[in-house]
């Protein structure tokens, strides 16, 4: 099932959804949870996510940023990275694919890691020329979108 992202940003998680009325129990540092949130930043939409991407959370982050690409207002996504944790193999594969669906589209994408975020090391060397290291660092000239190959 395919959900259009929200504003106030919309929040997915890989582990069980609390009953409702019950406080959210705050992931543990060993918890296999992945949270995302879905925004917007300039032309992009902006999901930020948290927690791990790893082979337990992959499949829950890849349909969130699938649902994303194609109903999104916008084709020019930025993945937000710097809440991850941790992120194995599995997530890393999951980032090379979102780069290939997000040019599909028509798009560019562009992964938000600092240089001491847990993500960047699981990068591989051809998404590196995707990477910035802030938000503010999005380039935001339609010029700038539309002349990088990313």
């Amino acid at each position: 099932m395919l959900v259009r992202p929200t504003e106030p940003p919309l929040e997915a998680t890989s582990s069980p959804t609390p009953p409702a009325g019950a406080p959210a129990a705050p992931s543990a540092p060993g918890s296999k949870a992945l949270r995302m949130q879905t925004g917007r930043h300039g032309r992009y939409t902006l999901l930020r996510m948290s927690g791990r991407l790893t082979a337990d959370t992959v499949v829950t982050a890849e349909a969130q940023i699938l649902t994303t690409i194609v109903l999104g207002p916008s084709p020019h996504l930025a993945l937000d990275l710097s809440g991850l944790e941790v992120v194995d193999l599995h997530g890393a594969h999951l980032l090379t694919k979102t780069h290939f669906a997000v040019r599909a589209a028509h798009g560019t994408l562009h992964l938000i890691a600092p240089p001491h975020a847990p993500a960047r090391d699981a990068l591989s060397r051809y998404l590196l020329r995707c990477v910035v290291e802030r938000r503010e660092d999005l380039p935001f000239s339609l010029d700038v979108l539309e002349g990088s190959n990313v």
